[in-house]
């Protein structure tokens, strides 16, 4: 329960980092999901790479995990159970 607690601080702590007022932080998801996630966003690659190194190491893991976990979960929703 404390790895859960600890993931959870993680992607906080780095949703905290990205300023969402100004568009960093959907800039930085947009990145995230066009080069892990393989689909294609428009976003400012010098401006994802600064906000990014705002953050630790852990939490750029911890935030592209759960961008990628989202992405696939959106991708399930709607899709017939498999008989």
């Amino acid at each position: 329960m404390n790895r859960n607690w600890a993931v959870l601080d993680l992607l906080i702590g780095a949703m905290e980092k990205l300023n969402p007022k100004s568009g960093e932080r959907q800039n930085v998801l947009a990145f995230i999901e066009s080069c892990y996630g393989g689909r294609v966003r428009y976003y400012d690659l010098d401006r994802a790479v600064v906000s990014l190194f705002k953050l630790t190491a852990e939490e750029q893991h911890c935030l592209i995990t759960w961008t990628l976990q989202e992405k696939e979960s959106r991708s399930r929703v709607g899709t017939p159970a498999a008989a």
